[in-house]
């Protein structure tokens, strides 16, 4: 009999085991259901932003520009999107995008639209930097600190250490590899070069060591940059990568992020000893945010603080120049009478032997100076949207009310190639810059307003100096097994094609060693 019981209920377990298991995935399946439905109605129906074109799934959820982002799309997905809906569309349920001139400008002007919860994943130790704050005041005190230091006159005293580790730490790399080769030829990855000599520059600048890089082929600040833009990255858009486990998928970008940070604070650590031995202050950025003083306030930055803006001045900085220079040598390559009239410009000016500064580059050499600004235009590192939040007033974007509270992405990608602004803006003209005070004030590669980039100038000084010495030295050329791109490999638009790039924070070649080899011959 008990053997009999238990039978009947093993059976009736078995019966009721899968029914309770089907009853459960129809109730997920139906609260999923209902979760869609309500947001498409709310999209469609109630969202302030209905009004407002755009791709129908980005009203419902915010997949849609993670995956682009984590695809290192969005500079092209901007571009695409920019076609379809116009200046202003829909890039997420509660964020829009705008690229038109005049919306960005209202938008960077002031600091009414403050920067949004997405930067405070970027701060570097722990500690507010000038990138990564959104309070208005700290900027503004931060600024007043450092914008002494970032202007031409402060930066002339530390031109002779760019030049030392930029230009001439490339010339005599290349010379070494001319003087070996057998035909007078050399085939170098100047993604890769301007890449490590762009990581020197900072390092005696901003950590007051030399890193060696382009010297020794050392790619470890070149680790510690990558990894730590996708660690930054990766918990900017998915925050749940903070928390364990998901924190096991980007641990090693972390562990070379803490590399980077432990090694800011030794550089802090051993300038404050330097000057306690009384040590001579040196004409660097590290100094410069040692001594930065608040006029207002009297605040000095802490070590901290100290340490935060030298990791930032890496992050931001080596990118911004070495990633600008390989676009430039790119296009350069791809509009050969570009090329031609750039270099005729810069040897009809200058002897060989002689080293040109940035002075000299923006005085004589407006040609050259407007091809770095075409490139800038045309790739913007900044190649994807950041994020302002819509004040608690609201906001009028292109006739279009947006409320209080919304994220706005401001789309560079898509302001630099506007028709508003620009004739013919896919194409490569370099011409469009000269004397045009306009064309400049309608760049917006360095942002805007009141959160303008306070490095532009380095970055233009560093730029500058390393092209026009390049030109002035060296004939270029492209290896003969380049076909992939090139002159007259044209795109649907008639333009040569340029080659891929992939954007994580910053634009950049998705493919440098193979898109980005040229070969050198010393100047005829």
């Amino acid at each position: 009999m008990l053997l009999n019981r238990l039978s009947g209920q093993e059976s009736l377990v078995n019966l009721v085991e899968p029914l309770a298991e089907a009853g459960v995935a129809k109730v997920a399946a139906a609260l999923v259901s209902s979760i869609i439905c309500y947001r498409i109605v709310y999209a469609l129906f109630f969202s302030p932003l209905r009004h407002v074109p755009g791709p129908f799934f980005a009203r419902i959820t915010s997949m849609r520009a993670n995956i682009i982002n984590l695809c290192g799309g969005m500079k092209h997905a901007a571009h695409a999107d920019g076609e379809a809906y116009g200046d202003i569309y829909v890039l997420e349920p509660n964020s829009i995008s705008i690229s038109h001139p005049d919306d960005v400008r209202t938008v960077l002007r002031s600091h009414t639209f403050v920067k949004s919860k997405f930067y405070q994943s970027l701060e570097t130790v722990g500690t507010p930097h000038t990138f990564s704050s959104s309070d208005p005041g700290f900027v503004s005190m931060r600024q007043r600190q450092m914008g002494p230091y970032f202007q031409p006159s402060y930066l002339s005293l530390m031109e002779p250490k760019i030049l030392r580790y930029s230009c001439l730490a490339l010339k005599e790399k290349w010379g070494r590899l001319l003087d070996k080769s057998a035909d007078g030829r050399i085939e170098i990855n100047y993604s890769r070069d301007f890449s490590l000599m762009a990581f020197d520059v900072i390092g005696v600048l901003a950590f007051g060591q030399e890193f060696n890089s382009l010297k020794n082929g050392d790619e470890t600040a070149a680790k510690w940059v990558d990894s730590s833009t996708k660690y930054h990255a990766m918990l900017a858009m998915f925050p749940v990568t903070k928390y364990f486990p998901f924190s096991l998928a980007i641990r090693p970008w972390e562990s070379r992020y803490r590399e980077l940070s432990e090694f800011g604070k030794q550089s802090v650590a051993k300038r404050r000893k330097h000057l306690e031995n009384g040590g001579e202050k040196p004409h660097d950025l590290l100094q410069a945010y040692v001594d930065a003083l608040d006029p207002e306030s009297k605040v000095r930055m802490s070590d901290n603080e100290v340490r935060s803006e030298v990791n930032l001045t890496l992050l931001a900085g080596a990118d911004t120049t070495s990633t600008t220079l390989a676009w430039t040598v790119s296009l350069l390559m791809l509009y050969p009478k570009i090329y031609a009239q750039a270099v005729d410009e810069v040897r009809s000016k200058f002897d060989t032997n002689h080293v040109i500064t940035f002075s000299e580059a923006q005085r004589s050499l407006p040609f050259v100076e407007a091809c770095l600004f075409e490139s800038m235009r045309l790739c913007p590192v900044v190649g994807g949207q950041v994020p302002r939040v819509s004040p608690p007033e609201g906001a009028t974007l292109r006739g279009h009310f947006i409320p209080p509270g919304t994220e706005i992405y401001v789309s560079f990608a898509g302001v630099s190639v506007s028709k508003h602004i620009w004739t013919d803006p896919l194409k490569y003209d370099p011409t469009r810059f000269l004397n045009s005070p306009e064309a400049r004030r309608n760049l917006f590669s360095f942002s805007y307003g009141v959160r303008i980039c306070p490095g532009r100038h380095l970055a233009k000084l560093q730029m500058l100096a390393v092209l026009a010495n390049m030109l002035k030295d060296y004939d270029w050329s492209l290896p003969d097994d380049y076909t992939h791109l090139g002159p007259h490999v044209l795109n649907e638009h008639g333009y040569p094609k340029l080659m891929k790039s992939i954007h994580l924070l910053t634009s950049a070649p998705e493919h440098p060693d193979r898109d980005c080899r040229l070969i050198l011959t010393r100047r005829r």
